[in-house]
């Protein structure tokens, strides 16, 4: 055997490779980004157009929405509406045998009468010339939180009213007039007692009211006024 090494056979040229121009390439890349910018920006234009049509054609209402009830705003033409009529006052006149009340003072006026003579202290007491006495005949009940001195004290305030308009005041000494209570004989609450207001007026004076309230330190009462008109015998 040969100890000889065989000669190794030669490669064949290799051709060489071109060189590429560096400006070609860069302006390769370049309008490659130019024209994906381009498509990037289109999509976003598209996008927001879509949007925006959608909401300004989505009917759904706003979680703020406003849920509180509209009010119908007034007609230009509203129907003419009659006020309900209106409940007297009760101290606009009250009628012979009803219970009229100012505060905790209620009175009845049962009967009204005109006379020249009443009985103080068991005597007969004339009116006197030109004067005659008028008389209310009444049961008071006692509605307010204390007693009452029906003839001794002021309870209750009243004054009788004739057609020119004219006050009168109660005679001096009520407690001596027949069927009265006594002087410091007290009404207790929730307690009725009958009471005569007697009062002195001319002969030719025509009465037609009486009024009264209750006298109260705390607080004003509105005068109750009774209608007597046309009912004195």
């Amino acid at each position: 055997m040969s100890d000889q090494i065989p000669p190794i056979p030669e490669q064949p040229p290799t051709a060489p490779r071109a060189v590429r121009n560096p400006w070609k390439i860069a302006t390769f890349c370049l309008s490659g980004a130019l024209l994906v910018t381009s498509a990037a920006l289109g999509y976003t234009i598209a996008d927001d157009k879509s949007s925006s049509a959608g909401t300004a054609a989505d009917p759904s209402p706003s979680i703020w929405q406003d849920d509180r009830p509209r009010i119908n705003p007034e007609p230009v033409n509203p129907e003419p509406v009659e006020p309900e009529p209106s409940s007297p006052s009760p101290s606009a006149g009250f009628k012979l045998g009803e219970e009229a009340r100012s505060g905790g003072a209620v009175v009845t006026v049962k009967k009204v009468r005109e006379t020249d003579s009443i009985v103080m202290a068991g005597a007969t007491k004339k009116a006197g010339s030109g004067a005659k006495y008028v008389v209310l005949e009444t049961v008071v009940f006692n509605d307010t939180k204390a007693s009452m001195d029906l003839t001794c004290s002021l309870p209750i305030i009243n004054k009788l009213l004739d057609k020119e308009d004219r006050r009168y005041d109660t005679i001096d000494d009520l407690y001596e007039v027949a069927g009265n209570p006594e002087c410091n004989e007290q009404l207790q609450p929730g307690f009725r007692s009958k009471m005569l207001f007697v009062y002195r007026v001319p002969e030719s004076a025509k009465i037609t009211s009486w009024e009264f309230s209750e006298f109260d330190l705390t607080s004003d009462h509105e005068p109750s006024v009774v209608q007597l008109k046309g009912i004195t015998a």
